[in-house]
């Protein structure tokens, strides 16, 4: 599958039912190992505590967990055309090809860029110790059209010190997967919602990097146990910040990037959340230009691997991002599938198709998702067929990533639908599997 390379180129989770998945799970992937995700795993990816309808009551309904709220801020959900419209023309600027730019596509021509291209199925895991890890492998071993999974890695265990660099947790996760015939997509994760978590390593939470993180707010229930009210972002809108996390990637893909096991690497979603201190215009305009950045200088750092970006909030500013990502071959991802959403479908999943054959795309089925067809809405599970329908039709998935949660029966009737017969058999279990236009080829493996 060869093209030519174009080188110029909250939801209110319903988390009365989802309190122990939501908060590695909403993000898209699995935390850390046992010790770390046996905390993480009972905190719920919220911002801002809301009371939930009390009428979800369910086996997967622990009654504990009674409030919580959209990971999503308020002012994410409006839209500033004027400010979008400066954005937008910013990137395209941006994307606009350079003497370095046009040096860098003359260097390549020489080089290998075919991308490994294994389209299908994903489960991502709200645990990532090995026997959670194991189990899931085991449940998908006959079936080739699920190709692996997808699991979350906080920049803080990627990084234990600056330059010392520690991804022993995800090769032994490869090692898992390609011993199962399967393939990983790794998730690099800069925001945490675990009360008193760190999103980004202790040596950037200094006065020369503006303190490295902004706190945001949690749900008063996410933070039971703990005396600390607050998760994190990375302070992207910091260029110092933005440099070292570039630094990490370059890191990565000089040691990951040809392992035949890895099929991606992604980023986690936009959505900023509740901040403690609200960013300024500036900060948030800075804060997505150098995402911007960070998203191209990785795909440059794994130029045989799917780079992707999670895409959702705040409106204002992801028709820019994803025309950057687009015009640098970064693929299209996104943290949530709510067939009837109206900000969603408004706003958001029309960008997918100026993603469309040119890079891949990568929705992903949240525990929410399972739950309800909106967000903020009334129990009304979807049928697992609709939601796949969803993402194969409307958002022309590539790939599509399928939380598996530690309770309930919403995983099982994933599985169930992946061995019916109303799921097509083709190596990528329907989805399109046309290799994207800024790929310069797509193979298997390398």
């Amino acid at each position: 599958m060869n093209n030519t390379h174009n080188f110029s180129a909250t939801r209110l989770a319903l988390a009365v039912s989802l309190a122990v998945s939501a908060l590695l799970a909403a993000c898209g992937g699995g935390g850390g190992d046992a010790g770390h995700d046996a905390a993480a795993s009972a905190t719920l990816e919220a911002v801002q505590a809301v009371p939930v309808a009390q009428a979800h009551n369910t086996p997967t309904a622990p009654d504990a967990m009674a409030d919580a709220a959209p990971r999503v801020a308020p002012w994410e959900l409006q839209d500033d055309a004027v400010e979008s419209a400066a954005f937008l023309t910013s990137q395209m600027q941006l994307a606009e090809p350079t003497e370095h730019a046009l040096a860098a596509a003359a260097a390549a021509a020489t080089a290998d860029l075919r991308v490994k291209w294994n389209p299908g199925h994903y489960v991502s895991l709200p645990l990532r110790d090995e026997s959670t890890i194991l189990k899931a492998l085991a449940e998908i071993r006959a079936l080739p059209q699920v190709k692996g999974l997808i699991l979350r890695y906080e920049w803080a265990q990627l990084e234990t010190a600056k330059g010392v660099y520690d991804f022993s947790r995800i090769e032994r996760d490869l090692s898992l997967a390609q011993g199962a015939g399967k393939r990983l997509w790794v998730m690099v994760a800069t925001k945490v919602f675990r009360p008193g978590g760190r999103a980004v390593p202790d040596y950037l939470m200094t006065p020369e990097y503006e303190g490295g993180a902004y706190k945001i707010v949690i749900g008063a229930r996410d933070a039971i146990g703990s005396t600390e009210r607050y998760g994190q972002n990375a302070a992207l809108h910091n260029t110092k910040v933005r440099d070292r996390l570039v630094a990490l990637g370059n890191a990565m893909g000089a040691r990951l990037n040809r392992h035949n096991a890895l099929e991606g690497v992604t980023f986690n979603e936009t959505a900023m959340g509740q901040t403690l201190v609200p960013l300024t215009t500036e900060q948030k305009r800075a804060y997505f230009n150098n995402l911007a950045q960070v998203d191209a200088a990785t795909q440059r750092a794994f130029p045989n691997t799917v780079v992707m970006q999670f895409i959702n909030f705040p409106k204002t500013y992801m028709p820019g991002l994803v025309t950057s990502m687009a015009g640098s071959g970064v693929a299209l991802g996104g943290p949530d599938i709510f067939l009837e959403d109206r900000d969603l479908n408004t706003h958001i999943y029309p960008l997918y198709d100026l993603a469309k054959g040119k890079v891949a795309i990568g929705p992903s089925v949240q525990p929410e998702n399972y739950a309800t067809t909106v967000q903020h809405g009334a129990p009304n599970p979807p049928k697992i067929s609709e939601l796949y329908a969803f993402g194969r039709t409307r958002l022309a998935a590539n790939y599509m990533f399928w939380t598996r949660p530690r309770f309930g029966n919403d995983y099982p009737r994933v599985l169930e639908f992946f061995k019916s017969s109303a799921f097509p058999k083709d190596a990528a279990g329907g989805l399109t599997a046309t290799c994207p236009s800024t790929y310069a080829a797509c193979t298997a493996r390398l």
